[in-house]
């Protein structure tokens, strides 16, 4: 079979300089389209990679200049006249992301979308890539999932390893890593998992692969087996950067590294490490859920544009319900801890004015332009398929057991999900998720799922959770930090509506909420408060003032606006029941639900 060779070196790290070399053998066409994606599938926002791609020129066997023709921002054709040819170009790495490329002292990343150009007319090739070491030590490491073959010299080289994959689309689905850094390998069942940690030669990685081993056996153990024999968990650990990319056998993650635990830490569950751990649990469930089981368009999505499904609520907002949930399984956290994350998802939803003019079908729909797209006045606009879709999955198998008389659970859903579509990798439609409970459990959810997907209606969270042994109870929000998740602390919290950030002299609006007490005194984002009340503000002391006012009173408000100094009326108001807390009412009701 046919191959094409792709060489990629880190040529100056000072710059973040790789260069990409491909190899393109003889064929049957007079002229060749070479285009490189503007997306990476997983994050739904156009991203043209494009833009860092340059000094293009391509050569003949001879070493003859070939001519190259640019078509659009991201497709070239080349003249080759069915001869063999090569083509290189360098592509520029500072993106420190779990999205594009990244070239460092330290490391360097990249993903294949960002890197390797597709030669169209070659689609199906096999594709072998040969990863340089380059300006790195020939001591250093390098970490993928990409299936390895061994270099056909007769003689070891320690400066390059060799990879093999069938084509174009798998070549772009494998992550590769090359550097410093630290690994451990885990055995789950019949899987043998890696996890790599950048920047982090303090970090019990031990630990964290032993508090992995229960995840990784309950998303096993649910679907029933695993589309991959090794799993690669490549983290690449920064100040306070976070994020997370899923791909067909491995994920890679961006996390704050201070978070992570020490060795010999006797807090080494922090709910900052929680977090890491429920990160791991949501790309790694990915695997079946979104890499296997998927919509119908993205089989085999075009990369070059959009490509719009109103299904990302069932499979980000699944899969955000998992994350957590699979945690308290593996005993993890504890029962309360994971109420608490409940009520602060509840919490973020109702804080979000936006689910009350979009409906989750169209947040999913219009991921590209809106949700990953967002501006300070996104959140009076729109909802998050991942916040909004997570609870969606909560309340139906909440259903599920009512209609079936705690028979079927969303647990049966995702296994007949996996068996049905994912195993076999048939897209599904919209409709899935009714249509497949009425095939294979003959129960009929079409009246919910269309009040929860199709309209913007709020479910009855209240009637619905206390079914499962839990209370939902409401607060107004107290701070600009509060969360919610816990009892609060003071019998009544005034108005305010906004979020804001501390400058030099005052606070600056960040955003305004609609319909609030801000946004009814014409505060805008990017105001600077400088006094409320007569007396002067500052991020500690605002809310403080604020609350001292009396009920019912109005009381001026001065802000800087684009260098004018205006003052504005605010209404003394109680704030809005927004923040939820959560009692579990009847623990062994609770437990039964979870399953523990």
């Amino acid at each position: 079979m046919q191959s094409i060779k792709y060489q990629i070196t880190p040529i100056c790290i000072n710059e973040h300089l790789f260069e990409v070399n491909i190899k393109i053998p003889q064929h049957q066409h007079n002229a060749l389209t070479l285009s490189l994606p503007a997306w990476i599938p997983g994050s739904y926002m156009i991203r043209d990679f494009s833009k860092n791609l340059h000094r293009l020129n391509a050569h003949d066997a001879n070493n003859k200049r070939v001519v190259i023709n640019q078509i659009d921002k991201q497709t070239w054709r080349i003249l080759s006249e069915g001869k063999s040819c090569s083509v290189t170009y360098t592509i520029y790495a500072f993106d420190l992301s779990v999205r594009s490329a990244y070239l460092s002292d330290e490391y360097g990343f990249f993903n294949g979308t960002s890197a390797f150009l597709q030669i169209e007319e070659c689609e199906d090739y096999a594709c072998h890539l040969i990863v340089n070491k380059g300006e790195f030590a020939s001591s250093c490491q390098i970490a993928t999932s990409m299936p390895t073959i061994q270099q056909s010299s007769p003689v070891p080289n320690a400066e390059a390893s060799y990879f093999a994959v069938a084509s174009y689309a798998e070549l772009i689905d494998h992550p590769v890593l090359i550097g410093n850094f630290i690994k451990h390998a885990f055995q789950v069942r019949d899987v043998l998992f890696h996890m790599v940690l950048t920047g982090a030669p303090h970090t019990d990685i031990t630990k964290i692969c032993e508090d992995l081993v229960p995840i990784c056996e309950h998303h096993l153990t649910l679907f029933g087996d695993s589309p991959c024999k090794e799993y690669w968990f490549i983290t690449l650990l920064s100040d306070d950067g976070f994020g997370g990319l899923e791909h067909r056998a491995s994920t890679a993650l961006l996390f704050p590294r201070f978070h992570l635990p020490l060795p010999n830490e006797f807090d080494n569950r922090s709910e900052q490490y929680q977090q890491f751990l429920s990160l791991c649990s949501h790309e790694l469930f990915h695997t079946w859920h979104v890499k296997k089981t998927r919509p119908d368009n993205m089989l085999a999505p075009d990369l070059s544009h959009e490509v719009n499904t109103e299904q990302l609520w069932i499979y980000e907002g699944f899969t955000s319900l998992y994350d957590d949930l699979s945690l308290v399984r593996a005993d993890l956290i504890s029962h309360a801890r994971y109420a608490q994350i409940l009520a602060e998802n509840i919490t973020r939803l109702l804080r979000t004015p936006g689910r009350h003019f979009q409906t989750v079908a169209e947040s999913s729909f219009n991921a590209w332009s809106k949700f990953y797209k967002q501006d300070a006045g996104s959140f009076n606009h729109i909802v998050s398929y991942y916040n909004k879709g997570a609870i969606i999955s909560l309340c139906l198998d909440i259903t599920l057991r009512q209609l079936s008389d705690n028979k079927v659970t969303l647990d049966h859903l995702m296994k007949a999900l996996w068996d049905e579509y994912g195993r076999d990798e048939i897209g599904t439609d919209d409709d899935v998720i009714q249509t497949l409970c009425q095939r294979k459990f003959d129960l009929n959810i079409s009246a919910f799922l269309d009040v929860a997907v199709h309209t913007v209606m709020d479910l009855p969270l209240n009637i619905l959770l206390g079914s499962i042994g839990l209370t939902i109870k409401l607060r107004a929000k107290e701070s600009n930090t509060d969360k919610g998740g816990t009892v609060g602390k003071y019998s009544h919290v005034v108005d305010f509506g906004a979020t804001f950030k501390p400058a030099e002299t005052g606070i600056v609006v960040l955003a305004v909420s609609s319909q609030s007490a801000a946004a009814r005194s014409g505060l805008q984002v990017d105001d600077k408060i400088i006094a409320l009340s007569n007396w002067q503000v500052n991020a500690d002391s605002f809310l403080k003032i604020l609350n001292g006012q009396s009920l019912g009173s109005q009381v001026p408000l001065h802000v800087l606006r684009q260098g004018r100094l205006l003052k504005l009326k605010f209404e003394i108001k109680t704030a809005a029941l927004d923040t939820c807390f959560i009692e579990i009412a009847d623990k062994q009701m609770f437990k039964n639900w979870l399953g523990v």
